[in-house]
């Protein structure tokens, strides 16, 4: 089951704004004993676990990558959050018999949210509060009550929790990669060659 988020911020907002959807995100979908604490995006409260440290690293370092994605030519970029599951009768013991290793093979997604992001250009304003850093606090606002009411309805697909983990499914947070101008390259690939050629000739 997929889901989809439709971020959109200002620039300067929008590391912390990623940061306060994924973290709602992965808070309704631990389950497990957590410590709850908050934190704040332009005075809009959203939920993280204090306990977890890294998990809040690994979503730091993807915002990071999301970020160096977007440049004045392309302000877009996506992200994917996945929980997993284990695969029935595909269970398989590691070295010393551990029980709980797993070849990538035996994980299964069972939901997954993808986040589109789009980056707004910051205003030039002299006083007052810019008018695309209140688009993204509501827009902000908008997707948490989105996140809460699907964490809300959708729970038949949940698979059966055996551990008492803090998060007790495996998670990934992915950045699918741009794709390349494919004209760019063909130019840039014969161009590299003819110049190769014109090196062998002289």
């Amino acid at each position: 089951m997929e889901f989809i988020i439709n971020v959109i911020a200002e620039r300067s907002v929008l590391r912390e704004s990623l940061k306060g959807i994924i973290w709602t995100i992965f808070f309704n979908r631990l389950f497990g004993p957590i410590t709850p604490v908050t934190n704040e995006f332009m005075n809009v409260t959203y939920p993280m676990a204090n306990n977890l440290p890294d998990l809040d690293s690994l979503i730091d370092e993807k915002i990071n990558k999301i970020l160096n994605q977007i440049t004045e030519a392309s302000n877009q970029a996506k992200v994917k959050v996945q929980f997993l599951s284990k695969s029935a009768n595909k269970k398989k013991s590691g070295w010393f018999g551990n029980s709980t290793y797993n070849v990538q093979d035996d994980l299964i997604v069972w939901e997954s949210w993808l986040i589109n992001v789009e980056s707004l250009p910051l205003d030039q304003v002299s006083n007052g509060e810019s008018q695309n850093v209140q688009t993204s606090i509501q827009n902000f606002v908008n997707n948490l009550t989105r996140i809460y009411d699907i964490a809300d309805k959708y729970k038949e697909h949940i698979p059966p929790i055996t551990s008492l983990d803090s998060a007790p499914f495996p998670y990934k947070i992915i950045i699918p990669e741009k794709k390349p101008d494919h004209n760019h390259d063909y130019h840039t690939g014969e161009e590299g060659w003819g110049t190769y050629i014109k090196k062998i000739l002289d």
